[in-house]
Formats: C-alpha cells, sequence, structure tokens
C-alpha cells in the first residue's frame, strides 16, 4: 500500500500525490485510484523568487555587455555587480530558510550580510567600507527589526529574547574594532555601541526575569 512519510498515513488506491500534503508517495499502489485528482495550487512565492531571480541574473549579463562594449575589457566594473547581487541572494536565501523564526531570520541574515560584504570588501583592494558602514548600520538595523517586528506580530518574548541577545553581543564588535584602530568612521561604530547598551539596558530593565531565564535555560546553570 501506499504511504506518505510526512503524514504517516498510508492511502488507498494509486494517487499520484499524498491528499494531505501533496508529497511524494512510497510504497506499492494496490487497487484503483479512489480519490479525485487534485490540482495543486500555484506556488506564487516561488514563480516570484524566480521571477526576480532572472531579473537579476538580466541585470548583470546587461552590465556586462554594456562593460565590454564600452571600455572593451572582459573583466570590469560589471562583476561588482555580480558580487552586489550574489550577497543580495546569498542573504535573501538564509532568510528563506530561517523565515520560520523571524528573531533567528535576522540575526543569521545580518551575520551572512556582513561576513559576505567584508570578503567583497577584501577582494576588491580593501577600503574599510564594510567595517565602516556596512558592519554598523546592519548591527543597528538589525537590532531595530527584531524590536519592531517582536511588536508586530506580539511575538511571546522568549521566541527572540536569545537572538536579540545575541545581536546586542554582535553590536560590540565595532568597539573592538574602535580600539584597535581598524575603523575611520568612529561616529557611526560608536553609534552602533550605543544602541546595543540602550538594548541591552532595556531588555534587563523592563524583562530582567526573562533574560536571567533564558540565560540559565542556555547555559545549564
Amino acid at each position: 500500500m501506499l504511504y506518505c512519510k510526512k503524514c504517516g498515513v498510508s492511502v488507498e488506491g494509486n494517487p499520484d500525490y499524498c491528499p494531505l500534503c501533496q508529497g511524494e508517495l512510497a510504497g506499492t499502489a494496490l487497487g484503483a485510484q479512489k480519490y479525485p485528482a487534485i490540482q495543486k495550487k500555484p506556488n506564487r512565492l516561488a514563480f516570484a523568487l524566480k521571477l526576480a531571480f532572472m531579473i537579476t541574473l538580466a541585470a548583470v549579463v546587461i552590465c556586462a555587455f554594456i562593460d565590454y562594449c564600452v571600455t572593451g575589457a572582459a573583466f570590469g566594473w560589471w562583476l561588482y555587480v555580480a558580487a552586489g547581487a550574489a550577497t543580495l541572494w546569498i542573504a535573501a536565501a538564509v532568510a528563506l530558510k530561517l523565515r520560520e523564526n523571524v528573531a533567528k531570520s535576522i540575526f543569521f541574515t545580518t551575520v551572512t550580510g556582513v561576513l559576505l560584504t567584508f570578503l567583497w570588501d577584501r577582494g576588491t583592494g580593501y577600503t574599510g567600507w564594510s567595517v565602516d558602514y556596512v558592519l554598523p548600520i546592519s548591527l543597528i538595523a538589525a537590532m531595530l527589526a527584531m524590536a519592531v517586528t517582536s511588536r508586530i506580530l506580539k511575538l511571546p518574548i522568549e521566541q527572540y529574547i536569545y537572538y536579540m541577545i545575541l545581536d546586542i553581543i554582535f553590536a560590540l564588535v565595532p568597539l573592538i574594532l574602535i580600539l584597535t584602530g581598524a575603523v575611520t568612521l568612529i561616529p557611526l561604530s560608536l553609534a552602533s555601541v550605543a544602541a546595543s547598551v540602550l538594548s541591552l539596558a532595556a531588555l534587563v530593565i523592563f524583562e530582567g526575569r526573562a533574560v536571567k531565564a533564558e540565560i540559565i535555560r542556555r547555559t545549564h546553570l
């Protein structure tokens, strides 16, 4: 008899897909089809992503064509466009992969974006824009995004406090860079540090018990 590994149910007849989840069936079919054929609903998100990817790819190809026609060089400024597009799509893939947990998605998307832009900066001669601008702006944006989405979606604090604390700690990285002289735009990095300190203070003052409980749970104290 056919059965669905995902749903854990046996299915009579000879259907092409599980009538519950539309997933593939395993096993051997017994008898004729007993269920009416169910037409799959179009996945609009998948179509939108494919369309966006096609548009991005077309933009990169057009930029490469224009660059070659103008400069005559096979490798020129269009590589920056390609690198930027790749960075965007990798970060988007991380966000989609972790979309079930909004706070986790925001945190790891931020980390991925920061690391990729740093590698991009290093690979193009390193001018420091990744740590002077992208790092502090991304960290501030991530803290704001977590605070706003948690309120809008009315998430229980247990669902986002861990990643909020991680983001706050991560936002202190610019302080290390300032002390080591690795950044030149100090005010923006200090703004990230200040936002981190204020966010941590707000968590301790307003959600002190939850913070303590999460630390005990994570450290098994």
